[in-house]
């Protein structure tokens, strides 16, 4: 892959663009993609680097477990917090009872506060040291959120939703569990395997199970959310609609025990009162959106359509799926778990 990175430019846009039409996607998500790969092969390879996090959400789905018919274009990363002084074997443990939500908010925003840091003042250097020997890619901390690192690259291509850089969104507040080692290449070396010297590489990813209730319990926090929701939420509907179209539907819902810690991780460190993750339960579970959100969410869906590889459903589609599932994970339906 970095004999490509470093190539010409126009080696690299002849690639992505044959590699787009025979696979059928837009060159952009193939350049993209191409990237993202990239950057995760040098964070699960460095050794400075590769013990200290673990690859979770939707880009996840797509490029490990190919659950989902999207591109989802960032990087989502947990942040070991032992990097931080906390450590689950000592007198500074996380999950330590706190005596109120008040001291569990301090708590939770001192160990923000501290991965702000060590992510400006020494992974963000880490990171540009690392893409040094490429022209034209750069590392810096967003604007907007100091936990994100935008790494943009020497883009040939574009598209209407795809941002020219790559989002590594990095923090603490998430579990290492349960996670395990997987392969991943490239759509290009999919389809032109011979250009790369080595075409996959391992990386470390949660779980698809865990990943179905973290989703699942954001559309129950949805349901409940007094106002309008953050942009780019329909891919949440989306991506959970997959994930009960598959086998990860049956795994999932026969561990409850995982949603229940899922629930408790997100009461202790995203506490809100109005999400109510005291009914993230079966029996009270909500995954259908509000209807005062529908059209919004419809837009913002129709607006996603250039991230698909195939012709993706009907958002009308979608809401049904999902509120079969919210019966069935609440016992009002019976029970069709999807094949293996």
């Amino acid at each position: 892959m970095d004999k490509i990175a470093a190539g010409p430019a126009s080696d690299r846009r002849d690639l992505f663009r044959e590699s787009a039409s025979r696979l059928g996607m837009n060159p952009a998500i193939v350049e993209k993609d191409f990237w993202v790969c990239w950057i995760l092969r040098l964070l699960f390879a460095e050794p400075s680097l590769k013990n200290q996090m673990v690859f979770k959400g939707g880009t996840s789905l797509s490029k490990v477990f190919g659950l989902i018919d999207r591109f989802s274009e960032d990087i989502d990363l947990v942040l070991d917090w032992r990097l931080l002084g906390y450590d689950q074997e000592g007198a500074n443990d996380p999950y330590q009872t706190t005596s109120s939500k008040t001291q569990q908010s301090r708590y939770n925003q001192e160990m923000n506060a501290k991965a702000v840091t060590y992510i400006r003042d020494t992974l963000l250097s880490q990171l540009n040291d690392l893409f040094a020997p490429i022209s034209g890619v750069i590392a810096r901390i967003d604007e907007d959120d100091p936990h994100t690192v935008n790494v943009f690259y020497p883009a040939a291509f574009a598209a209407e939703y795809i941002r020219p850089a790559v989002r590594l969104e990095i923090g603490p507040l998430a579990s290492w569990v349960p996670s395990s080692s997987h392969s991943i290449e490239t759509y290009a070396a999919q389809v032109f395997p011979d250009a790369f010297s080595n075409p996959d590489f391992e990386v470390i990813a949660i779980d698809a199970e865990r990943t179905f209730w973290e989703k699942a319990t954001i559309l129950h926090q949805e349901a409940h959310r007094p106002g309008a929701m953050p942009s780019r939420y329909s891919r949440h509907y989306y991506d959970l609609y997959k994930l009960s179209e598959s086998p990860i539907r049956k795994t999932a819902l026969a561990n409850l025990n995982l949603l229940t810690s899922v629930v408790e991780f997100k009461e202790r460190f995203y506490y809100s009162s109005w999400a109510r993750y005291d009914l993230a339960t079966p029996g009270s579970f909500r995954l259908s959106p509000p209807s005062s959100q529908l059209s919004a969410l419809e837009r913002d869906y129709r607006a996603m359509r250039d991230m698909f590889f195939r012709d993706p459903p009907d958002f009308a589609v979608i809401l049904a799926g999902l509120m079969a599932l919210e019966q069935e994970i609440n016992g009002e339906a019976p029970v069709s778990f999807v094949s293996v």
